[in-house]
């Protein structure tokens, strides 16, 4: 357990990774990547079967980092992917560049393809991998250039991140009524809980990428020094019981 004098100690274990790669070494590699990232329980397996098991289990996870070429279940390397890729979003690992089996971990639903060879990079694998635990957090229905109303205001939120309800409807040209209603009726999820959990996973993701792609600890600090930083914190308590539910379930209508 983080200790709260911690920065983000209060979202501590709440996005489940699972990595999947039968080589340890990689395993071990990615994990003391993620180390820093109080956030991610970090859970591994080194074949097809391990993984499963973890995957089909009651607890839900949010990301998923496959490596190809792991056969043991129906000699089929993209089993996992096939078998819960509507729900846990995966990052495929690819020791060389391969456009034909990108093409088809794309079409089965792979969120991002990335080269673990002399090509990885980093800060890249962090971003893309924060940025889809959070899509994933936030709405577990999205799907990329889907034009319903809960893809949309999803990627509005992503890409103008408003600081209130009232910014978000707005950039959407809709009221906050209708906007609330879209939320309600398809996650039944507070449009508030929302933003503010997108607010603290963003906040938190940006403090943790500086001080471990840059080791620039004044900066990063200064984001936990921040009134907004401590509004969250504060917002968190108040709310704990239902934004942990909804990180832990992704739909609060399906448990009433």
């Amino acid at each position: 357990m983080v200790p709260r004098s911690q920065p983000f100690y209060y979202l501590d274990n709440l996005v489940n990774v699972l990595l999947v790669d039968d080589d340890i070494k990689i395993i071990s590699l990615l994990g003391e990547i993620l180390k820093p990232f109080c956030p991610y329980n970090i859970h591994s397996a080194i074949t097809a079967q391990q993984a499963e098991k973890i995957l089909s289990s009651p607890t839900r996870f949010h990301i998923c980092v496959m490596d190809l070429g792991i056969t043991d279940i129906k000699n089929d390397e993209f089993f996992l992917l096939k078998q819960f890729g509507k729900r846990v979003s995966f990052i495929i690992l690819t020791g060389r560049p391969s456009p034909s089996k990108g093409f088809d971990a794309h079409a089965l639903g792979a969120k991002s393809i990335i080269e673990k060879s002399g090509a990885f990079d980093t800060r890249t694998f962090l971003k893309t991998l924060n940025r889809l635990a959070l899509l994933n957090i936030i709405n577990p229905k999205y799907i990329p250039e889907k034009t319903d109303s809960l893809s949309l205001s999803t990627d509005i939120l992503f890409e103008k991140s408003p600081k209130f309800i009232s910014q978000w409807a707005m950039h959407m040209g809709m009221t906050d009524r209708t906007l609330r209603h879209i939320w309600t009726k398809n996650l039944g999820a507070n449009a508030k809980i929302i933003i503010s959990i997108f607010q603290m996973f963003e906040m938190a993701f940006k403090h943790f990428e500086v001080i471990s792609t840059t080791g620039e600890n004044g900066d990063a600090q200064k984001i936990v020094q921040s009134d907004h930083y401590h509004r969250l914190e504060e917002f968190f308590h108040m709310h704990k019981s239902t934004i942990t539910d909804f990180i832990a379930y992704g739909n609060i209508a399906a448990l009433v």
